[in-house]
């Protein structure tokens, strides 16, 4: 399986804002193939920087002092990070009766991670000086979790097919399993 190449990744990112925007066959912009998605995880890859930057913004980069198990055991959560919620899904996508339009949800959900996975930077980087424009990126970047949970939501409820309230349960899952995930490593690796 080969990487996906610069013009992929532009036409997913692109895919990204017409799905927003509700433009039609903006899903068809996407390789929702088993191989697609797979390549879809390169999202994870593109945007690592922007979360070790938010990381070290935050003063969370513990992990860059302890040497390069420290670098590998981050790299390993952040792999797993990106895993736990795909797996999920799919097993309640399974259960509800969608399975097979699965990849349609979650290939745009890993690559809309890459703009928003900037942005977010962005706002984490502003946010960690002190100020006015400081509070601003604060409460931009709560709304702008705000907006990724909504696009969750309506993307559940229109390529999966589910009602509203499935829908919810989708980005509940996704919020619970990611930060589960996440508490769990970072105990486990705060205790090696």
């Amino acid at each position: 399986m080969a990487l996906p190449g610069a013009s992929e990744v532009f036409r997913a990112v692109y895919g990204c804002w017409c799905l927003a925007l509700g433009r039609p066959g903006a899903i068809d912009l996407f390789d929702r193939s088993d191989a697609g998605f797979f390549r879809s995880f390169f999202a994870g890859v593109l945007v690592l920087p922007a979360f070790i930057l938010s990381d070290v913004a935050n003063g969370a980069a513990g992990w860059m002092d302890g040497g390069p198990l420290a670098w590998i055991s981050y790299v390993l959560r952040y792999g797993i990070y990106w895993l736990v919620f795909p797996v999920a899904a799919c097993v309640m996508a399974e259960k509800v009766g969608v399975l097979d339009r699965i990849l349609d949800f979650l290939v745009p959900l890993n690559w809309i991670t890459l703009p928003f996975g900037y942005f977010f930077c962005f706002l984490y980087v502003v946010g960690a000086g002190e100020g006015p424009v400081a509070d601003l990126a604060s409460s931009l970047s709560v709304f702008a979790w705000i907006g990724m949970l909504f696009l969750m939501f309506r993307w559940a409820r229109q390529l999966l097919g589910v009602s509203p309230l499935m829908a919810v349960g989708f980005v509940l899952a996704d919020e619970l399993f990611s930060t589960m995930t996440y508490l769990l490593l970072e105990s486990i690796a705060a205790g090696s």
